[in-house]
C-alpha cells in the first residue's frame, strides 16, 4: 500500500470513529430530551437530534463502505 493509500485509509478511520463517537453522543442527547424530556420543547427537540442521528448513522454507513473499498485495493 503506497504513502497516499495509506493516508487516505487513516482519514477515513478517523472520519468513521468520529462519526461513531458522534452517533453516541446524539443517541444519549435522544434519550435525555425525546424520552425523558419533561417539556413539550426538550421532547420536540430529542425527536430533532433523533432525526440528525439518523443521518450521521447513514454518514458512517457509507464511510464504512468506503473503507471496505480501500482495502480492497
Amino acid at each position: 500500500m503506497n504513502n497516499e493509500l495509506a493516508r487516505l485509509k487513516d482519514d477515513i478511520d478517523d472520519i468513521e470513529q468520529s462519526l461513531y463517537e458522534l452517533h453516541l453522543r446524539m443517541h444519549d442527547m435522544t434519550a435525555r430530551n425525546l424520552w425523558y424530556g419533561k417539556s413539550l420543547g426538550e421532547r420536540m427537540a430529542g425527536f430533532v437530534i433523533g432525526e440528525l442521528d439518523q443521518e450521521v448513522s447513514a454518514l458512517y454507513r457509507r464511510a464504512a463502505e468506503l473503507h471496505k473499498h480501500i482495502i480492497s485495493f
